[in-house]
């Protein structure tokens, strides 16, 4: 069953790839205000379904505080190369940093469901 994760993610990492190429190319991050966020979501997402493809057992503390330094980390890292756009910094890092919590939690919950169900 954790190939099926790992497979997810790699899908969801191919798809994120394909279209951060696009949004780069075409500008999109700068005449779509909202997809910045779609993306956080998208990549919050695809980092949780790889962290529970790593973790044999329902372990919901190592995969919060997972999750948690990988956010962190990557508002961080847009920090250090001035990557922020938005006038309102502080707002926009913490809606990223809501987005990329949706989608890790999405993650949870599927896996709270499926592959974790007995645990």
């Amino acid at each position: 069953m954790r190939l099926y994760w790992l497979l997810a993610a790699l899908v969801l990492a191919s798809l994120l790839t394909y279209l951060q190429h696009n949004a780069l190319a075409n500008l999109w991050y700068w005449y779509y205000p909202w997809f910045d966020t779609l993306m956080h979501f998208v990549g919050g997402l695809t980092v949780g379904v790889f962290g529970i493809a790593l973790l044999k057992k329902k372990r919901a503390l190592v995969f919060l505080g997972g999750m948690l330094a990988i956010a962190v980390g990557w508002e961080l890292f847009e920090l250090s190369i001035n990557a922020q756009r938005e006038l309102n910094f502080v707002f926009d890092t913490s809606l990223d940093l809501l987005m990329d919590a949706l989608g890790m939690s999405s993650a949870y919950v599927l896996a709270r469901f499926t592959i974790w169900h007995s645990a």
